[in-house]
This record gives C-alpha cells, sequence and structure tokens, in this order.
C-alpha cells in the first residue's frame, strides 16, 4: 500500500468514527425524549474508502400500529370509565338513611308512611310529607347530574375535535417535510420521529389506520374507514349544545361531511376518546335517565289518586306530581324528563293529613277523598294502601333496560345494579386497556428506543476506531515528513 493510500484510508476511517460518534451522542441526548427512536449511521465503501452515506433510524411498524390501537382503546375506555363513576354518585350506598339514593329513599317512605299509619295522630304525617320531599329532590338532583354528564362529555366532544384538527395540521406540515426531504436525500429521521409522535396524540383521540406510500407520504384514516389526510387535512366539525335537557339529542361529528359519531352508521367510528365520549353522550347517560324517569313516573302512579264517589272520573296525581299536573303519565312509558320535574303536591306540604285522607289533588274536597270522615285521626286504609302500592308490581318501559314488571322498589334497585354493573364493568375494563397501552409502549421503546448502556459501549469501540484512524494518519505524516526531509 502506498503512503497515500494509507493516509486516506486512515483519513476516512476519521470521518466516519467522527460522523458515527455524532450520532451516538445524538442518541444519548435524546434517550428521554418522547418518541425519539434510535439513529444509525450507515456506512459502505466506495472506491476502497468507508463513507457515512446516510442516517436512518430504527423502526418497527408492527409495534406502532399496535400502540396506535392501544392508545385509542384505552381512551375510549377511560372517558367512559369516568363518566360512570360520576353517575354512580347519584346511587348512593342504597343503605336506609342514604340521602341520595332512590332505593334508600324509596325505602324511607314506606317506613314513614308505615309509621304513620301506626300513628295517624302524631307527627308521623310531616315525616311522611317530608320523606317524599326528600326522594323528589334526589331525583330532580340525579338528573341534573345526568344531564350535566351529557353537557360535560359534548364539551370534551369538542376539545377533541379541535384536538384533532389541530393535530391534522402538525401532520401535514411534518409529512410535507419528510416527502421532500426523502426526495432530496436529506435526514429526515427527526421529522419521522415526530410524525409518529403525532399520530400517538391521534390515535388516542380518534381510532386510526395509516397507509405509506412512496417518499414516505403517509394517508390516515378512521378505524371506519373515512380519510382523515391524504395530501391535504381533511376538516372534521361538529357543533356543540350549550345546554342539556333529557330531550337534548348531541350533534354528529362530520370528517369531511362524513358522520362518524351517528350510531348504527356506515362510518361509526369505534375507538379512541371521541367514540368514548358519544357513547356516555347518547347512550349510556340517556338510558340511565330513561330509568330515573320511569321511577319518577311509578311515583306517580304508585300514589295516584282515584274518584271515590263512582263517577268514574280520571285518575290524578296524588302526593307525587309531574311539575304541579294533574295528569298521571301513560303507564309502562317513559315520560321523557319526568325525574327532573317530579314534586311532591303543594297540597300536601301544606297539609301533610291530606295523605291520610285524600283528596291531594283537590286540596280536600270530593271526589277524591278516602276517609269517609273527613279528619278522622284513626282512618288508616289510605296509608295502608299506599305502602301495599310501593311493593305491587308495575309496568315500566323496556328501553330504560331495568325491567319491565316490578315493585317500584325492586326496580329502583335494579337500576341501581345496572349502573353498579356498568360502572365496574367499564373500570375493569379501561384498567385492561391501560395496562395493555403500557405494554404496547414499553414493546416499542424496546424495539426502537435508546438504550443508554448499549450507546455508550458503542461510543468506547468508536473512540477506539478513532484513535487507531489518528494515530495512522499522524504515523503517514511523519513518514511523509521524514521522506522529503531524505531528499
Amino acid at each position: 500500500m502506498s503512503l497515500t493510500s494509507a493516509l486516506n484510508t486512515a483519513a476516512a476511517g476519521v470521518s466516519v468514527a467522527s460522523s458515527q460518534t455524532a450520532v451516538v451522542a445524538r442518541n444519548v441526548a435524546n434517550q428521554k425524549t418522547d418518541g425519539a427512536s434510535r439513529k444509525l449511521a450507515n456506512v459502505v465503501t466506495i472506491n476502497g474508502l468507508p463513507s457515512v452515506v446516510s442516517i436512518t433510524r430504527v423502526t418497527n411498524a408492527a409495534a406502532l400500529k399496535s400502540l396506535l390501537t392501544a392508545n385509542a382503546n384505552d381512551a375510549r375506555d377511560g372517558a367512559v370509565s369516568d363518566a360512570l363513576t360520576q353517575l354512580q354518585s347519584t346511587v348512593g350506598a342504597t343503605t336506609v338513611d342514604d340521602t341520595t339514593s332512590p332505593t334508600a329513599l324509596i325505602a324511607a317512605l314506606s317506613d314513614a308512611l308505615s309509621t304513620y299509619a301506626a300513628s295517624p295522630e302524631s307527627q308521623a304525617s310531616v315525616d311522611a310529607v317530608q320523606a317524599a320531599s326528600d326522594l323528589a329532590g334526589a331525583l330532580n338532583s340525579a338528573a341534573d347530574t345526568v344531564q350535566q354528564v351529557r353537557a360535560d362529555a359534548d364539551a370534551a366532544i369538542g376539545d377533541s375535535v379541535s384536538t384533532i384538527n389541530y393535530l391534522l395540521t402538525r401532520f401535514q406540515a411534518v409529512n410535507e417535510t419528510i416527502v421532500k426531504g426523502t426526495v432530496a436525500g436529506a435526514d429526515i429521521t427527526d421529522a419521522l420521529d415526530e410524525r409518529d409522535s403525532i399520530l400517538q396524540s391521534l390515535s388516542a383521540e380518534i381510532g386510526i389506520s395509516t397507509v405509506t406510500r412512496s417518499n414516505n407520504d403517509m394517508a390516515i384514516y378512521t378505524d371506519s374507514g373515512v380519510t382523515l389526510f391524504d395530501k391535504t387535512a381533511r376538516s372534521v366539525t361538529f357543533e356543540a349544545k350549550t345546554t342539556f335537557t333529557a330531550s337534548t339529542q348531541g350533534n354528529a361529528v362530520y370528517v369531511d361531511g362524513v358522520p362518524v359519531t351517528t350510531s348504527g352508521a356506515s362510518y361509526e367510528i369505534k375507538s379512541g376518546r371521541l367514540a368514548g365520549l358519544v357513547e356516555v353522550r347518547d347512550d349510556l347517560a340517556v338510558t340511565y335517565q330513561d330509568q330515573l324517569d320511569e321511577i319518577a313516573r311509578g311515583l306517580i302512579t304508585a300514589f295516584q289518586e282515584t274518584d271515590q264517589s263512582g263517577g268514574g272520573g280520571s285518575p290524578q296525581a296524588g302526593l307525587f306530581t309531574d311539575a304541579g299536573s294533574l295528569v298521571v303519565p301513560t303507564s309502562g312509558t317513559v315520560s321523557e324528563g319526568l325525574a327532573s320535574r317530579i314534586s311532591v303536591a303543594a297540597s300536601v306540604v301544606a297539609t301533610p293529613t291530606l295523605l291520610r285522607d285524600g283528596g291531594i289533588s283537590t286540596n280536600g274536597a270530593d271526589p277524591y277523598v278516602y276517609n269517609p270522615t273527613p279528619g278522622e285521626t284513626g282512618y288508616t286504609d289510605r296509608l295502608n294502601e299506599l305502602v301495599s302500592g310501593l311493593k305491587t308490581a308495575q309496568a315500566f318501559d323496556p328501553v330504560a333496560d331495568a325491567g319491565t314488571s316490578l315493585s317500584l322498589a325492586d326496580y329502583a334497585a335494579a337500576s341501581a345494579s345496572w349502573l353498579g354493573v356498568k360502572s365496574q364493568a367499564a373500570s375493569s375494563t379501561a384498567a385492561y386497556s391501560a395496562t395493555v397501552k403500557s405494554t404496547a409502549a414499553t414493546a416499542l421503546s424496546n424495539a426502537t428506543g435508546v438504550n443508554i448502556d448499549t450507546e455508550l459501549s458503542k461510543m468506547l469501540a468508536l473512540e477506539q476506531s478513532y484513535g487507531a484512524s489518528a494515530k495512522l494518519v499522524s504515523a503517514v505524516d511523519q513518514m511523509f515528513s521524514d521522506l522529503l526531509n531524505a531528499i
């Protein structure tokens, strides 16, 4: 080998070792940066000399795909679990002294009526009316909580849509950089890391799938097949509601004009926080509201008053009313929003003994008075009838999913059980999804992330290689000097 060849080889070795060292140092610096992958300096031999021709990154498409799916499922299940935990607060402990549980308060009302029947001249009449007021108030409060949960979910849907549009805008800018850099042969590894990081954030909002094409160009689709990004970002739109009542229907989310959150639609999304929030707003909370409305309707039915004169008049509301109305709701059919409107009749609040005598709807006037001798304190038939009515099976609307023929107390218990089962299942599913997400993130990190021990070990090897090449350069330089001196 000539001195010139030796010098060229040594210089190339120094250059390659220097470039590789810079890449290793870059890996070490990014070791704690979220989404940063390990970079590699690719060395090839050109005309007999080593040279770094490109910088690439370690990738694992399967691990990334698994993480995107896990992200979407975790976000959906977490949103559902959090909302059901809020709704669970309306059930309370269901013990006799609980002040929020409809089940407990129905039992308390039954006990108060029984006490009043046993002591018709005592303070028990006031206590019974108070127990009824507590029950109506609890249903009002529970209905308010349900609608607040729906309103919060609707607002969160709007936030999610804004986040999706922001991420798609960022994705477009990064994707354009990647495509141009690929064509120009530039180092795009950091841009590829950033694009993957955007995908991870996006998958938490809405379930996605991706397709990579020539020049590292990428397209994004929802998990239902609607295009989110293809050369340009598609518009995701949603119109939030300002207030929610039982009759309020939330709006759909549209991707490029296609509805993706309409139940049963061809392109309904299945995962991501957006899917979980829509499920809460349009399904779970609505069903629970129906159950509360059925409990309220059952109370009005159980305490309705009928014409005692034989005239055949229509039944009228008694102790409980729909915001003061005397109309008794249709049996076995949800009366939308009734739980938020149910109240104790003003006449019985003013005159608690009407609970014993009847005529609540007419403020003590015929023909809806039950007591043959109005005002007779020993009359207990009506009170016993009311206690029995709480234990008698009624028809309930099957759409509420808590039973169709139960006593009012049993229906309230079934509703609490339905919510408890849903909440527990959602909590378990959310915990499992979080574990799957953590496992997927660890797998991707292990496959593509930086291992500090490996990088430091490689750094030592490169230092030795650099040192050897530098010594060879020095030796050749000395040989050239000696040769020139000799001449």
